[in-house]
């Protein structure tokens, strides 16, 4: 492969790189409004069920050979999730 033709995918990766950005400021936004509504509701962060759904859809939709590297994705967007929320929740705890 030529150099050319590796700066070329390079670029396409960024390309899709700025539009998961997107994506993941956009689904943050609404995890903030998730820890939120679980801290008036004194529920837990963790809810293992839906998290287990979300990542098994995810990779259900994936082609076979990308299943398990697609669950990984999400199980660190979760995880990512999961410190937001109790981050959030600590604060407002804190401030009380």
């Amino acid at each position: 492969m030529e150099q050319l033709d590796l700066n070329q995918l390079r670029g396409r990766i960024d390309e899709v790189d700025s539009q998961l950005t997107a994506l993941f400021l956009q689904r943050m936004e609404i995890v903030e409004q998730v820890a939120r509504y679980k801290l008036e509701r004194g529920m837990q962060v963790l809810q293992p069920e839906r998290e287990q759904a979300v990542i098994d859809r995810a990779a259900a939709r994936a082609p076979e050979a990308m299943q398990g590297y697609t669950g990984d994705f999400f199980r660190a967007v979760m995880a990512v999730s999961r410190a937001m929320q109790q981050e959030i929740i600590d604060r407002s705890k804190a401030e009380e």
